[in-house]
């Protein structure tokens, strides 16, 4: 389930991220172009300009300027007076015949209107928009016709500006903004991929341990449901021996009861919506309560519960009285089940510093390894994994961390010196 959804995030992702980036670099470059053709039309209209004015107030040219102009900005330079050419064949060399150029450029001014012979009429200048001609080897130049009224007569330019390396650079320029597309929309899926991943582990996670706590709350049910059944069906068969499988019966419905007690306050408290009444209280109080409940069920097992507390004054803690109850309630139940099967020993004791005061329970059992430390809490676990304890569903220490949660107490477990489980509940000061 999860690969397939983590397949989909990635695609939608890399497809909503990629059209962005590709609208940016699209707008950017049609940006940059429009502005590359503003520069190359206005330094072309300089260049008609220049010419037409010197045409307008000189009556002769110079070869070697003429020249010079065409070499430095890859120009071609027609001039004729009165239908005679001037005598300056050109220096710039073209890829498309010159002449076939010149051609082109007076055929394309021919449609707007100004034709081989013609000299303007209503003003002295008669010249026509900035033209794009193309040449026969992929070359491009931009082309005007402008025509002159002289004392003599008239005077006609056809100026060309060679644009094909401009042309060229452009191409380069849209690949090169191609190619950090693709790259970029490549780097986007490949952090995307690892994003999606990182962002969706802690769901699998919680998948799977929803999938174990379903899977052990399954099975904790039907263990009492089919004893129950395997009973009923024993007294229906044997009446004589009814009184013992009621009891049988009786025994599992408590215990199938207290589970689905214990899977209610573990609910409650995940959703966090257990209502608390935060208050300062005695916390050594509580540990001499507990201790003189404690006491007798220690005893009953051969063992003993012992409270140490320090000489100096402690202060109140700030938490839910009720909820701590609870939690050292949970603590004790398990230090009784699995702490006093060596030494028969369980310590209460509390520790104060100026940060904080601790409240511990430490038994000498057999101890919890450390693969195991980080598991505890979780919901249905047990070292028992045969599960061969019944009174215990494996859902006390989660509900005890959960609570501890809801109130900002931390609780933790450690090893105790010699052998044994230690778990402290750490109250900030």
């Amino acid at each position: 389930m999860f690969p397939e959804f983590q397949k989909k995030l990635v695609r939608r992702y890399t497809l909503s991220t990629g059209v962005i980036l590709t609208f940016i670099l699209a707008v950017t470059f049609l940006y940059y172009l429009s502005s590359q053709q503003s520069r190359m039309e206005i330094s072309f209209s300089d260049h008609i300009f220049t010419l037409t004015s010197k045409l307008q107030t000189e009556s002769a040219f110079n070869d070697s300027y003429l020249a010079q102009l065409e070499s430095k900005h890859r120009l071609l330079i027609y001039i004729e007076e009165n239908n005679t050419p001037f005598f300056f064949p050109g220096v710039y060399s073209t890829r498309t015949d010159r002449q076939i150029l010149l051609n082109k450029t007076q055929k394309l001014a021919s449609s707007e209107g100004i034709f081989p012979n013609s000299h303007p009429i209503s003003s002295d200048l008669l010249q026509s928009s900035v033209l794009t001609i193309k040449g026969k080897h992929c070359d491009s130049y931009l082309g005007c016709v402008t025509i002159v009224n002289t004392s003599s007569g008239y005077q006609k330019l056809i100026l060309l500006q060679d644009i094909t390396e401009n042309k060229i650079k452009l191409i380069q320029n849209a690949a090169l903004y191609l190619l950090i597309d693709i790259l970029g929309i490549l780097l986007l899926f490949l952090t995307g991929k690892r994003f999606v991943s990182r962002s969706l582990k802690p769901l699998e996670e919680m998948y799977a341990k929803q999938q174990d706590f379903t899977a052990a709350a399954s099975h904790e049910l039907r263990s009492p449901l089919s004893v129950i059944r395997a009973a009923a069906d024993a007294a229906s068969i044997n009446p004589i021996r009814q009184g013992k499988f009621l009891a049988v019966i009786k025994d599992e419905c408590r215990r199938g009861d207290s589970l689905i007690k214990n899977l209610l306050l573990l609910s409650s408290a995940r959703e966090e919506s257990w209502s608390m009444k935060m208050q300062r209280f005695e916390l050594d109080e509580m540990l001499l309560h507990l201790t003189e409940l404690y006491e007798p069920l220690c005893g009953a097992k051969n063992g003993s519960l012992l409270l140490s507390l320090p000489e100096e004054t402690l202060p109140p803690v700030y938490a839910d009285p009720e909820l701590c109850l609870q939690i050292f309630t949970i603590l004790l139940d398990n230090a009784i089940a699995y702490g006093l099967k060596d030494t028969g020993r369980i310590v209460l004791n509390i520790k104060s510093t100026p940060a904080r005061i601790v409240a511990s329970v430490t038994d000498f059992g057999p101890g919890i390894s450390d693969k195991d430390k980080p598991l505890i809490f979780d919901a249905f676990y047990r070292q028992d994994q045969s599960r061969n304890v019944k009174s215990h569903f494996g859902l006390g220490l989660s509900i005890a961390a959960r609570l501890a949660k809801l109130q900002d107490i931390t609780l933790n477990v450690r090893d105790t010196e010699g052998g044994g489980s230690t778990f402290d509940v750490i109250f900030n000061r």
